[in-house]
């Protein structure tokens, strides 16, 4: 029975251990609340048993008492142990990127409106989602002075409801300097762009090139642009269009010029424009590229020494993904000292869908030219990526060179009046609704803007507007398992630990 009794309060332990870190009830953890139930139920059974079938003896009811006094204890010691911790307010996040931890950003943004800044919970008696939002503002509300965190029965105020247009419990209204955003869904994620949407628009215009088969920025389906615009507008930016077809100059307003890869070549008279707004100094290229793809931004990036010849990046280093074959989607965790990369390691990865790369040259001595992110040393590059199928994987020529190819460059040049900013990224998928938000795409694509604008102190990692981290192949999945197989292995030792003591103890 002591057996039973220490089997089922360490795996009950185990599986409330496992849904905290994993953030839900997984198999793993489930599995481990079954076997402790079932273990403590049949140690309560044993006891009934032992009491009605006969009168146990002193030395038996010293031994069930000894029992029960133990789990007593146990329980009071994790009580005792959170009072403490919650008094003393130590706190550890052992989740997986650090769910339960804000992002710098967040802080960053609550900070950076005029106080006071109000953000108040709309709730309903009896929502159980509220006890998360409670405790996510409460960890916003310890970032610095001036922040008001506040919550109101939904009920009891029906004139909020409508004026904030609150439809439901669990609702937040973020305040400040007169204005307001209702968040229906309060992740970490959802809350950082409404207080980033609060913040004044000051970093500058940016021209979003169309007319030549581009990435269409105002399309919300998969392979359209439109989440890549939304951030942009969120990071504080305003959009507008720049028809390549009629141009003839850069307009001066613009802070950067964007290309989504266009399909078809640009007008000569578009070229020039590019070159001399990029030469006059104190304009920004960010360019996109993809295979098979040719409209004179290349020959352009070339003249700045950032070359990138029509072939596509191969790395064996990563696996299939959405039923590809292996190594056409580099998956990236190399990268240089940059402001650009700043927070992302081998830990924190990018993810590039048939990409290119760069070969790097400087036009002049004081040219700054820096490939920010590479595949891994394995890659090679392919020379007629137009007709690569995705299922299956190009036979690797014998003059093909395997090294660390560069997925996304930058330069910084000193022409005419100022200084310019290039940056090229070697894949457009990069920034399109279905790859965006993939691991730290985002934060690379965002930060990169930042650095081309010269816009340095907005570089940060964001929170992730989901409650999983997105990723283009299972690795969710891969963590859990790790967490199940990580918490196994202690586990399986204090069991057969404890069980060894207990036999030892009784013998």
């Amino acid at each position: 029975m002591r057996e039973a009794i220490w089997i089922g309060v360490l795996t009950l332990g185990f599986g409330v251990a496992a849904t905290r870190l994993q953030g839900e009830a997984g198999g793993f953890a489930l599995t481990q609340i079954a076997i402790g139930s079932v273990a403590l139920v049949y140690a309560a059974y044993r006891a009934l048993r032992r009491i009605e079938t006969r009168r146990p003896s002193p030395a038996a009811t010293a031994a069930l008492c000894e029992s029960l006094l133990q789990v007593v204890a146990v329980v009071w010691a994790v009580f005792l142990l959170q009072g403490f911790l919650r008094t003393a307010d130590w706190r550890f996040d052992w989740t997986f990127e650090q769910h339960a931890t804000l992002a710098a950003a967040t802080c960053k943004a609550a900070l950076a409106l005029p106080a006071p800044l109000r953000i108040t919970l709309y709730e309903e008696v009896g929502d159980p989602r509220t006890r998360r939002t409670r405790q996510l503002l409460d960890e916003i509300g310890r970032c610095g002075p001036g922040l008001v965190i506040d919550q109101k029965d939904l009920d009891q105020n029906p004139g909020d409801g409508d004026r904030f247009g609150i439809p439901s419990s669990n609702s937040v209204v973020v305040q400040a300097g007169g204005r307001f955003e209702t968040v229906t869904r309060p992740t970490e994620g959802a809350l950082f762009e409404a207080l980033s949407m609060l913040a004044p628009a000051d970093h500058g215009r940016l021209y979003i090139a169309v007319g030549n088969g581009e990435g269409n920025a105002s399309r919300s389906f998969d392979l359209g642009y439109s989440g890549f615009a939304a951030a942009l507008e969120t990071e504080g930016f305003e959009l507008a269009t720049l028809v390549t077809a009629s141009i003839t100059e850069i307009p001066h307003d613009a802070a950067a010029v964007i290309t989504l890869a266009p399909e078809r070549r640009y007008r000569p008279e578009a070229l020039k424009a590019l070159r001399r707004y990029l030469e006059r100094g104190g304009g920004s290229l960010i360019a996109f590229l993809a295979p098979c793809r040719s409209s004179g931004v290349e020959e352009i990036l070339g003249e700045f020494g950032l070359s990138s010849r029509d072939a596509m990046v191969i790395d064996p280093a990563s696996g299939p993904v959405d039923g590809e074959a292996p190594g056409l989607n580099p998956l990236a965790h190399s990268y240089e000292v940059h402001p650009s990369t700043r927070g992302l390691n081998s830990n924190r990865m990018t993810f590039f869908r048939h990409s290119r790369s760069f070969e790097l040259k400087k036009p002049r001595p004081d040219d700054r030219i820096t490939p920010t992110v590479y595949a891994s040393h394995r890659s090679w590059l392919y020379d007629d990526p137009c007709h690569v199928g995705g299922r299956v994987t190009p036979e690797k020529p014998a003059d093909a060179k395997s090294e660390y190819h560069p997925l996304v460059v930058t330069g910084e040049y000193q022409r005419g009046g100022g200084e310019t900013r290039i940056a090229a990224f070697g894949n457009v998928d990069i920034a399109s609704n279905r790859d965006l938000r993939s691991i730290y795409n985002l934060d690379l694509v965002l930060n990169t803007v930042h650095w081309a604008v010269q816009r340095e102190p907005s570089i940060t990692l964001r929170p992730k507007t989901g409650g999983v981290l997105q990723f283009p192949v299972p690795l969710q999945n891969s963590m859990q398992a790790f967490y199940g197989i990580g918490l196994l292995v202690p586990e399986v030792i204090l069991l057969v630990g404890g069980l060894v003591w207990m036999r030892r103890r009784s013998a």
